[in-house]
């Protein structure tokens, strides 16, 4: 008897696996990953710093979207002093499960600089 099996896609892990398909993001989630709350600013300045080029605000955004678009990332909005509001990161639990379900999470021997 030939066994039968059903695919049946689940939206959600479609929507995250999509996000992770990009460099970028890898490297925000990564970031994200190994750090506390972590603002826009942050983000931002560590690209800048890893891959030795400008990056565009409004890709970086356009990139932080996708992540909290697809369950990857929360953000939460702080008001500051100056009565300004500022975005911060964080991975969500999701997001955790299903990286370490999909084999892509292992643990780092050497701590991130």
């Amino acid at each position: 008897m030939v066994k039968v099996m059903s695919f049946v896609p689940d939206v959600n892990v479609i929507r995250l696996l999509k996000a992770l398909d990009n460099s970028v993001r890898m490297k925000i989630v990564e970031l994200v990953l190994n750090s506390s709350a972590v603002s826009f600013s942050e983000i931002h300045e560590h690209l800048e710093a890893e891959t030795g080029r400008r990056i565009n605000k409004g890709t970086m955004s356009y990139h932080l979207d996708i992540l909290v678009q697809s369950n990857v990332l929360s953000r939460e909005l702080e008001r500051g002093g100056d009565d300004r509001s500022y975005s911060r990161y964080e991975i969500t639990g999701y997001a955790i499960e299903k990286i370490k379900a999909l084999g892509l999470l292992v643990p780092n021997e050497t701590p991130l600089a």
